[in-house]
């Protein structure tokens, strides 16, 4: 049965939807089940012990017993140079997500008969070409060539206001996560398709639309003159408001929206009603844009160049003094030398000799003088 699948890679769950061939067109798009209690599936791999990445739900459950082996927040890494190593084995980022993808196919090709006509995959608001190119050469390796990639708030526009209307259209996304609200000013010029604006993220969810009204009014369009607001994501009770100046649109599942949408624009590039819209590239102005090189002349002569010697300043400290003056405080130094030995060998000479020894007793005693020892 010929379908087309659209898949939103969120930061903690992964929705899909499918668009039906019904005649001549397509039906309307249906939430594609992947979890095991709910239609979404944790953006989670996980490597087992014979070296398969597990998906989803299944991953974040064998994550829990294991945390080292598992493998999340992905997706916003495409682009990044360093690998993600779990065990020693280092996977990029967009094959990891490439290995996410081809679950679902697989998962959409067992239900439906076969692949998908074409295939819808939103990413972050804030990719460049070069983000989107590393993805698509990944997906295209893989076998995904008819594939388009598109903004997640894009593809909420999608569910709701997949073409829009002639003339200049201006319309908003408010996408709720734990992180805050994302608001998107989304523009269009005809029926090309719709092109992310200005945005502002990590706002408040009490001040997501009146976020999104300041930024239509710096792009001189009033709240009445928006094309509607899209809600999606995890949309907090009572977030919609009861009197708003412009269509406001939820959806019955507003984590559901982004993919709801995917599938909407994969049906009109199946059909080829409408160009992959891409923000343009932003040119840098550091070097001339040039057509041609031109020949070069000869080198001009080089100008004459005078150096002048630095001379650093004296030393004034003693040991500049003495470095300076050393054949005199050499001279100085032996003739101390000389006279400290003179001094010492006159001293040492003086103290060997010592004072004059008295004589020595004589045994005899003075005539007359009695004596017991005998005569002499």
């Amino acid at each position: 049965m010929p379908y087309v699948l659209g898949i939103d890679v969120a930061q903690g769950r992964t929705h899909a939807a499918t668009c039906r061939r019904q005649g001549p067109g397509w039906g309307e798009p249906e939430p594609l089940w992947l979890g095991e209690r709910s239609p979404a599936a944790a953006s989670a791999l996980f490597l087992d012990d014979e070296g398969y990445l597990l998906t989803g739900d299944a991953a974040a459950q064998a994550g829990a017993q294991v945390p080292s082996r598992l493998l999340t927040g992905f997706h916003r890494r495409i682009g990044d140079d360093v690998p993600m190593v779990v065990e020693g084995e280092s996977f990029p980022p967009e094959t990891l997500t490439t290995v996410l993808v081809e679950g679902i196919a697989e998962h959409a090709a067992n239900l439906f008969g076969g692949p998908p006509h074409h295939l819808v995959l939103t990413h972050p608001g804030d990719w460049g070409g070069y983000r989107r190119d590393v993805l698509r050469r990944a997906l295209a390796e893989a076998g995904f060539t008819a594939v388009t990639l598109v903004p997640g708030s894009i593809a909420a526009l999608g569910a709701h206001l997949p073409v829009p209307g002639p003339g200049a259209q201006v319309a908003g996304v408010c996408e709720f996560s734990s992180d805050g609200v994302n608001v998107t000013l989304a523009t269009a010029a005809g029926a090309s398709g719709w092109l992310p604006g200005a945005t502002a993220e990590g706002v408040a969810p009490a001040a997501a639309l009146s976020t999104l009204f300041a930024l239509a009014g710096a792009a001189s369009t009033s709240p009445k003159g928006l094309a509607g607001v899209v809600f999606c994501g995890e949309v907090p009770p009572h977030a919609l408001p009861a009197r708003p100046p412009c269509p406001v649109f939820a959806g019955p599942v507003p984590p559901a929206t982004t993919a709801l949408g995917a599938a909407a624009v994969a049906t009109l590039r199946a059909d080829h009603r409408m160009a992959p819209q891409e923000p343009p590239a932003v040119e840098t102005t550091l070097l001339p844009k040039v057509d041609t090189l031109g020949e070069l002349g000869e080198r001009p002569p080089r100008p004459p160049v005078d150096i002048a010697p630095f001379e650093l300043p004296e030393r004034t400290g003693p040991m500049n003094l003495f470095r300076r003056r050393r054949p005199l405080a050499a001279a100085i130094l032996v003739l101390a030398a000389a006279v400290s030995a003179v001094l010492i060998t006159v001293t040492a000479r003086e103290a060997t000799a010592g004072p004059d020894q008295p004589p020595a007793p004589s045994h005899c005693a003075a005539p007359g003088a009695p004596s017991g020892e005998g005569h002499c």
